[in-house]
């Protein structure tokens, strides 16, 4: 037996319970974990920073459509007044292309 106990490498000189205990957890596992948090709150900060600039450019864009709306809507009703205004808005409610535009022919002559 000897000359096979030289033949074979030893490959773990402890105990057998030494194999089944659980392995203790490393200081590095932990910091690793508090870097990766660090990491993604950057990355967070970072995305919401974007995201804020995207919202407040679309909601510029927007304020600025409706100050256009809003001016379209007042001088065409001082510019046509309040009855033809009233009929246009009706032109306008039906959503027809066609109608509107044989409505604003009328204007033209």
């Amino acid at each position: 037996m000897s000359n096979e106990k030289g033949k074979i490498p030893k490959l773990f000189s402890g105990s057998l319970n030494d194999l089944t205990k659980p392995g203790k957890k490393k200081k590095e596992d932990k910091d690793l974990k508090e870097e990766k948090k660090q990491k993604t709150l950057y990355i967070s900060l970072d995305t919401n920073r974007k995201l804020i600039e995207l919202y407040a450019e679309e909601g510029r864009r927007q304020s600025r459509i409706v100050e256009d709306a809003v001016d379209l809507y007042y001088y065409l009703k001082k510019a046509l007044g309040e009855r033809k205004f009233d009929e246009l808005m009706e032109v306008v409610k039906r959503e027809n292309p066609e109608l509107l535009r044989d409505y604003m022919k009328r204007f033209k002559a």
